[in-house]
């Protein structure tokens, strides 16, 4: 029988096993039909069609998450997306690859319930006062795994062809269901019978007994706005505003990753911060929103690499600690689907995000776009601050000893 560090740390291979899948798999199916369509909008489209899914996913399925044990959800997750990867690896040894069946492939891969499962079920395999360290651990991996997932897809792309490229998906999302039997699960309440209604209604009540919740997912979903308009535009930015090339931009795009995997190290050594959790919290939003008015200002590669780097750092603070209020204030019984709102509240901005950051580049300049992100994250921080402050001398004790 395996110890619960043991059990802990098959929890995090396979975690980090279905995360490389997920990344170089998505990024194999947009190569795959870049390569077959040759067409821009059409890649737009994709892309598009996988953001839309995943909020279609979470809004349909997040409600009936707690159904069912977390592993079952992360096992089904996984084998929806294995199959997908068999059927593209036939169509490839056929030849009856076409746009079609990777838009179908797309919409699939997008069914990704496996991570509001995988973040559910952390607080049954470690002890409570190992959340932040344990969320720290998840958060860092999860970065180095796909700071290292595209160079290294790109990699065996180039070298071994789409073929052995989709086998080796297939192989990472297969040893990832392989270690799901090891995460045993120690159900304390009885799983939720409800109906989908009563349980997005029981999800919903949870918001409204601890407005903190409600504060945390307005800063997740303008965090979430505010980085996908920057990222859908860094490219032009490095290359004309910074006047970078491929390989500038290579170490530009690599410099959050590396940041964060900076922060969740920090972050799991500090643990919880006591009673300036909310302001290390608030403060980390700050800073970053921050670091993309320092962008906008900036025409110097080596600084805007440091300032990103800074953001990465940062991040960590905001995000392992509030995955850990989550895991603190809900009851087990529903944890799966507030987390998948928390994540349907993040991919929900995207587009917007995406479209916010296209209009402000064409309309106005670069400098603007990232000077008006930072600027709107700052003030929705700066505004949250004092909601979140009249939260915190009510929930502060709550936050910390919840389940104890």
């Amino acid at each position: 029988m395996l110890s619960d560090r043991s059990v802990f740390h098959a929890y995090l291979a396979g975690r980090a096993s279905s995360t490389f899948a997920s990344t170089f798999g998505t990024f194999l199916i947009s190569w795959i039909f870049y390569d077959l369509t040759g067409s821009k909008t059409a890649m737009g489209s994709l892309f598009l069609l996988s953001i839309l899914a995943q909020i279609a996913v979470q809004f349909i399925v997040g409600p009936y998450i707690d159904r069912w044990s977390r592993t079952f959800v992360m096992k089904l997750s996984e084998i929806i997306r294995l199959i997908t990867f068999v059927m593209l690896l036939v169509c490839l040894l056929l030849g009856l690859m076409n746009p079609a069946f990777l838009y179908i492939a797309a919409f699939f891969t997008s069914i990704v319930i496996y991570d509001a499962a995988a973040d559910a079920i952390i607080p049954k395999l470690v002890h409570k006062n190992e959340l932040v360290q344990a969320n720290a651990k998840v958060s860092g991996i999860t970065q180095l795994i796909r700071l290292i997932a595209l160079p290294a897809g790109g990699f065996l792309l180039a070298n071994f062809g789409q073929m052995i490229a989709v086998a080796i998906v297939l192989s990472f999302y297969l040893f990832s269901i392989l270690l799901l039997p090891l995460l045993k699960e120690n159900n304390e309440s009885p799983l939720s019978k409800a109906s989908w209604l009563k349980q997005f209604k029981a999800g919903l009540e949870i918001y409204k007994q601890h407005k903190i919740l409600l504060v945390l997912g307005s800063f997740i979903a303008t965090t979430s706005f505010g980085v996908f308009a920057a990222q859908a535009m860094y490219i032009p930015y490095v290359t004309e505003i910074l006047g970078g090339t491929s390989f500038g931009y290579g170490f530009f795009a690599a410099s959050f990753p590396l940041g964060y995997i900076i922060g969740s190290y920090m972050a799991g050594k500090l643990g919880v911060p006591e009673k300036y959790l909310y302001f290390v919290m608030i403060s980390a939003l700050f800073v970053g929103g921050s670091t993309y008015i320092f962008l906008g200002l900036t025409d110097t590669l080596w600084l805007a690499i440091l300032i990103e780097m800074v953001a990465g750092i940062v991040m960590p603070f905001w995000n392992v600690y509030s995955t850990t209020i989550y895991q603190r204030l809900v009851p087990d019984q529903i944890l799966g689907q507030v987390l998948s709102v928390r994540f349907l509240l993040t991919k929900a901005a995207t587009p917007i995000g995406i479209l916010y950051g296209t209009f402000s580049a064409a309309m106005f300049n670069l400098p603007f776009l990232f000077l008006s992100v930072g600027l709107i994250i700052c003030a929705v921080t700066g505004a949250g601050f004092f909601l979140i402050y009249r939260s915190s001398r009510a929930n502060h004790n709550t936050v910390l000893t919840i389940k104890k």
